[in-house]
Formats: C-alpha cells, structure tokens, sequence
C-alpha cells in the first residue's frame, strides 16, 4: 500500500470515528467503548449502534456510489467534465419534480418524477 492510499484510509477511519462519536449527546470515551462492545449498556449502546453507525455507514457508502457514477459517466462518456448538469439529467429530474408539484402530487410522487425525469433526458 503506498503512502498516500494509506493516508487516505487513515483519513477515512478517522472521519468515521468522529462520525460515531459526535452528536448532540456528549458521551465519554469509557462510554463509546461500552456501547461498541456491552449489549447491556443501555442508552450508549441505542446511540452508537442504532443511530450514529447506521449513518456514518450509509453516508459512506452513499459517497462512495456517487463517486463511481460520476467516474462511470465521465468514462462512458468520454469527457472528463461531465456531469449532471452539462447532460440535462439534473434539469429533467427538476421539470418533472416540478410538474408534480404544479399537478398537487406530494411525497414520493415528486420523488418518482424526478427520476423518471432524470432517467428520460
């Protein structure tokens, strides 16, 4: 491994560490280490294990998948600078997010147009 790619995971962890332990409940380190390993902890275990891990884990992996479909579209592409808005995939996904709305339509429907606008153009 060389050095930068270790200083990148280095980096990586450390966010993720920070990512479990802050929050709007303060809680020891003696506490963090009890929630990551004792079932019986109580309220440290509920915090770490069914809130604050769950979304570093997911804000990770969210990154990481956007980071390959924008690699992915600049490959396929060819064009290094491409990007949602340069294609028209952010502006189809806005007309039919606000085609929804105009119509009275709430919740996952503007969800649903702004993907089906997005896959459209």
């Amino acid at each position: 491994m060389t050095a930068r790619l270790f200083a990148l995971v280095a980096i990586a962890m450390a966010a993720l560490a920070f990512a479990v332990v802050a929050g709007s409940v303060e809680l020891a380190p003696a506490q963090i280490l009890a929630g990551l390993t004792d079932p019986d902890s109580g309220l440290p275990r509920t915090l770490i294990m069914e809130l604050r891990l769950p979304r570093a884990m997911s804000a990770f992996a969210v990154g990481g998948l956007l980071a390959i479909a924008g690699s992915l579209m600049q490959v396929l592409l060819r064009n290094p600078l491409a990007d949602p808005y340069i294609l028209g995939v952010s502006g189809g996904a806005a007309v039919c997010a606000l085609l929804a709305m105009m119509l009275g339509l709430g919740g996952i429907w503007i969800d649903g147009g702004a993907f089906v606008g997005a896959l459209g153009a």
